[in-house]
């Protein structure tokens, strides 16, 4: 048994791309973490079986022996035993400027339970990470190897097209459809809100960027250019229903200052607020 350790940081750590924040291998029992935990984790499950709830979707994945899992920062959840044998997981926290972008590009995020190929390997290297920085205080040369061996770890984990089942690879689309699929509605709910596309993302569970690739092959739209739009036909909806309608107003009803409003409704149009307004009372009085 391996308790749980945070690992000492020497001061340019920032400058990893990758490295280890904590790690340890032991039972488990049950943890509630309400405002998550500060960065990205992975568990390995050896033996015994447990629930892992995220409370923020209030969804529950069984975690069985084999299995590895990641979960991003910040996110509320709570997981314990379910059987009565010992549930032995191993874990490490990871931080780094690339640490999302790295779990995202080897397939453990979104979130989502598989049995990698080389879990053994995968378990040793967990161990190993946990004996290096507790042998002695990390300076830079330690914690650099830290780091390679974190990489080495993340490459053994990494999801296989080859070892895909087909379910496998369903689940990963359905989980990303659903993501997207739910990042539409919040838009389509909140579009006269200020919203953020960064706070989209975490929404769904994803980084921007990643989350922004996957909307343009949904959508073949940004998401910025989705709420645009959405935003632009309200509007024309609005002047349909109300031909006395203020410019001033539309752009308030849509969450948008004004200026900013005509400036994009004329790039879309070619026109402004005021001029469609007129353009559309006009085919009205001609029917």
């Amino acid at each position: 048994m391996l308790p749980f350790s945070l690992i000492e940081l020497p001061r340019d750590a920032e400058t990893l791309p990758l490295y280890p924040y904590s790690v340890g291998r032991h039972i488990q029992f049950h943890h509630v973490r309400p405002t998550g935990f500060p960065v990205h984790q992975i568990f390995l499950i050896r033996t015994g079986t447990g629930l892992f709830r995220d409370l923020e979707s209030g969804s529950e994945t069984i975690l069985e022996p084999g299995m590895a899992f990641a979960f991003p920062p910040d996110r509320g959840h709570e997981y314990y035993p379910t059987s009565h044998e010992p549930w032995h997981v191993g874990f490490i926290g990871i931080e780094g400027s690339q640490s999302q972008g790295m779990l995202e590009g080897i397939g453990l995020l979104p979130s989502l339970p598989y049995h990698p190929a080389r879990f053994e390997q995968c378990w040793e290297e967990i161990g190993k990470i946990w004996h290096t920085q507790t042998a002695s205080r990390q300076d830079e040369q330690g914690m650099e190897d830290l780091s390679i061996t974190l990489y080495r770890l993340l490459l053994m984990l990494r999801r296989s097209e080859s070892i895909h089942s087909s379910g496998s690879r369903l689940e990963l689309e359905s989980v990303r459809n659903e993501a997207l699929a739910k990042a539409v509605e919040l838009i389509n709910e909140h579009y006269t809100e200020p919203l953020l596309i960064s706070n989209l993302a975490a929404a769904v569970g994803y980084s921007v960027q990643h989350f922004q690739r996957l909307f343009v092959q949904e959508y073949a739209v940004t998401p910025h250019k989705y709420l645009q739009n959405l935003r632009l036909e309200r509007a024309i909806q609005l002047m349909t229903e109300n031909a006395d309608i203020l410019v001033q107003d539309i752009a308030i009803q849509l969450g948008m200052e004004t200026n900013y409003f005509i400036r994009i409704f004329r790039n879309t149009y070619g026109c402004t607020p005021g001029v469609m307004k007129l353009r559309l009372l006009e085919g009205e009085q001609k029917r």
